[in-house]
């Protein structure tokens, strides 16, 4: 990008477009219409097209709801949280690549610099927190889903400590809701389709309709059909309803 784009950034049509249609899907749910952004961003993480995540950016700060610092830097600790988030989901690198999309467009006055994990322990505490939430999203299931570690601690202590523990079941930023939006696009989004059976039954158990997860997955097809991708092995909203 040329210093001129950065210095006069704008978004393109075909990409404003694409977000406002999104908006207005959440907008006509029950889900709380700021969210919207957090499925969207997960989305395009999964994607080759990061450069997106910019875009994403200059749109919600030409929004009225983000007009003055003070939204602008909430705004940037929500989408931090989110990619934070999808560190555990699709590793580092795009995520990374996301944030540095983003932050090219945040200026001096509006950069928020919080460290939400200083001083984290892997201790019991940590783990509790991990398994709670973990049991949250997978209820009955949560033992036949350790069992698929029981030959692979490493992956177990992963799941437990660092994805549920660390990362996702981490409050201070984003609510339970807020969490599996970015989860379910983040699945989703690579075509997994046993990941993503589990988080649709997941966001379901937290109380979003069938119709509201279809609109979610609907948007997430939205985005990475831009993108010039094709989802083809992730399963149906209504197929996980004999499962709750």
């Amino acid at each position: 990008m040329s210093t001129s784009d950065v210095d006069n950034p704008t978004v393109d049509l075909r990409w404003s477009e694409l977000f406002a249609t999104i908006e207005a899907k959440f907008k006509a749910s029950n889900i709380a219409n700021e969210k919207w952004y957090l499925t969207t961003l997960s989305a395009i993480t999964t994607t080759p097209e990061l450069h997106l995540c910019g875009q994403l950016y200059l749109y919600l700060i030409g929004q009225h709801a983000h007009s003055t610092s003070t939204a602008r830097s909430e705004l940037i600790r929500r989408m931090r949280e989110a990619l934070f988030k999808e560190i555990t989901l699709v590793g580092l690198p795009k995520p990374l690549e996301a944030l540095l999309n983003i932050n090219k467009f945040v200026s001096e006055e509006d950069a928020e610099c919080s460290f939400t994990r200083e001083g984290w322990q892997r201790d019991d505490t940590n783990h509790a927190r991990g398994m709670d939430w973990l049991k949250s999203i997978y209820a009955h299931n949560t033992s036949s889903l350790l069992a698929l570690f029981k030959n692979h601690p490493d992956f177990g202590f992963w799941v437990a400590d660092i994805t549920y523990g660390l990362v996702l079941s981490d409050r201070q930023v984003l609510d339970d809701v807020d969490t599996e939006l970015v989860v379910l696009p983040a699945v989703m989004g690579q075509d997994m389709p046993r990941t993503t059976y589990w988080h649709i039954r997941g966001i379901r158990r937290l109380g979003i309709s069938k119709e509201d997860v279809g609109m979610v997955m609907e948007c997430v097809r939205l985005v990475v059909e831009a993108c010039n991708l094709t989802l083809k092995q992730v399963p149906d909203v209504g197929d996980v309803e004999g499962d709750l």
